[in-house]
């Protein structure tokens, strides 16, 4: 069956960017824009009984430029009226939305929007969609999207294979393995794999909130329990029962928190901050960490008994430096992915970018490489990403108003291995002079080439080029077909001689 489309407008780049990739991790297909008319021209060219082609859900922001929403309501009702729509806004008027809910709209929710609550508008899509089907008598119900896990590696594919066996079934599951190696991605690939897949799949980051926070996010809390609480909350044992829940960064939870989920997963049971009685809870527990559990277990950070009942089924996911055959996969995959959702022609990479590329730790793993192939998607002037794209070099070396994107959306990464000289890269005196006579962009330069050593020439060209990029660090090496951080090292040569 083919993944379900969702499509996402949201004027804001890192709020779409955001939504996109939870939905990808749910298995969906995304067409994300940032306006009404890229939006209604994406409604109008899928209309079809094509099940890759219909679109099940559309987030919109109402302030999305060129956007009228109950136009484009109208618009999606008539086109596709099996599709819903959910509008967002970060300042609604109760009119506005008021008309839009009665014209057909799903929801209406005010920002920021939580994954948790869209987890809950899936839920209910999914229950509204089976509902239909039975009533129209058809026997195939709908089915949750499956997630995607790129890989050829065979210790990924062990991995893999083994969290497929163990989905279906109730025993709690420990994943280890270095940060930006896909953790809560294994955690969402079992919960679609697995009974639970129609039910809430709610994650919890144990190191993003304080412990006086963690523990009422946790199990909730009664109203009046704490300065602050004026109404009772649901915890995320609660939001996510019958489902899955899982828990990022399980080594950073409190010592005493620890024995409070400990009794949690014996009693099945949860006791809210300020409760009076326990609250039953049938909860799936995946949990996640990137420390040495043992060496945490050793120092008095985390409790054994709890390791022993968390790591019923353990996965460890080895890291990208060690599966080098996913490199092109993933590299693959990403270009693709950005070049769909930047409205970019970007086709694949040169094969001195991918070398380039091959020799990196990737010290952040497949999260590291994801921010540098769509920083490099953003930046490729042509159909193919250029070494100088993947931005390797210090950020002090790049001129931000070379930069062709409206938003920045990650700091560039450091590199120490691709430093080659220009000698390294065949400036021999024959070359540099058959190319100053011909082709090369330097070539209207006044410069005296039939004298002096080729260091000296070289000196020559790159002062020469920087004076013609006036400064310009990034211009220079790229005429000059070298690195930022080469040209750096040649001026500090330069500096140093003098």
């Amino acid at each position: 069956m083919s993944a379900q489309r969702v499509l996402i407008i949201e004027h804001n780049f890192r709020e779409r960017i955001e939504i996109t990739r939870f939905f990808e991790d749910l298995g969906y297909k995304v067409d994300a824009v940032q306006d009404g008319s890229s939006a209604e021209s994406i409604i109008n060219i899928k209309n079809s009984d094509d099940t890759d082609k219909n679109i099940l859900l559309v987030i919109a922001d109402i302030d999305a430029p060129a956007f009228n929403a109950l136009k484009f309501l109208k618009q999606v009702k008539d086109v596709k009226p099996l599709t819903e729509v959910i509008f967002i806004s970060e300042h609604p008027l109760v009119e506005e939305a008021v008309t839009l809910m009665k014209h057909g709209a799903f929801d209406f929710i005010i920002k920021p929007v939580t994954f948790e609550q869209i987890e809950l508008y899936l839920k209910k899509l999914s229950v509204k969609k089976r509902a239909g089907q039975q009533n129209e008598g058809i026997k195939n119900s709908h089915t949750a999207p499956l997630i995607e896990i790129i890989t050829s590696d065979k210790g990924m594919q062990r991995v893999l294979n083994m969290a497929k066996r163990v989905a279906d079934s109730t025993a709690s599951v420990l994943i280890q393995g270095e940060s930006g190696t896909g953790k809560e991605l294994f955690a969402r690939f079992i919960h679609h794999n697995s009974k639970r897949s129609s039910m809430p799949f709610v994650a919890l980051n144990c190191a993003a909130l304080p412990e006086n926070l963690l523990e009422s996010e946790l199990f909730g809390h009664e109203k009046g329990a704490f300065t602050g609480a004026i109404t009772r909350k649901e915890g995320k044992f609660e939001l996510a029962n019958n489902g899955t829940l899982f828990l990022d960064e399980i080594t950073e939870m409190q010592y005493h928190l620890q024995a409070k989920l400990l009794r949690v997963l014996q009693e099945k049971t949860v006791d809210r901050v300020g409760g009076r009685e326990p609250v039953p809870v049938n909860v799936r527990i995946i949990a996640s960490t990137n420390r040495d559990m043992k060496e945490s277990i050793r120092n008095g950070e985390f409790r054994e008994d709890l390791y022993h009942r968390l790591n019923t089924i353990p996965l460890t996911i080895p890291p990208l430096r060690q599966r080098q055959g996913d490199l092109r996969l993933l590299c693959d995959h990403f270009i693709k992915h950005y070049s769909i959702i930047d409205a970019r022609d970007v086709k694949g990479m040169t094969p001195e970018a991918y070398q380039i590329l091959s020799s990196q730790k990737f010290t952040g793993n497949v999260r590291e490489l994801q921010n540098m192939i769509h920083r490099a998607v953003l930046l490729a002037e042509g159909e193919f990403i250029e070494p100088q794209d993947l931005l390797m070099e210090d950020f002090a070396d790049v001129d931000i108003d070379d930069v062709d994107i409206d938003e920045d959306t990650s700091d560039p990464i450091k590199d120490n291995s691709y430093s080659k000289s220009l000698d390294e890269i065949a400036y021999s005196a024959n070359a540099m002079t058959d190319a100053m006579r011909n082709e090369h962009p330097l070539r209207d330069f006044n410069i005296n080439i039939e004298s002096g050593s080729l260091r000296d020439i070289e000196e020559r060209v790159i002062y020469n080029t920087l004076d013609r990029t006036e400064g310009n660090r990034t211009h220079a090496a790229k005429l000059l077909g070298i690195s930022v951080r080469t040209l750096r090292n040649k001026l500090n040569e330069y500096k140093e001689k003098r």
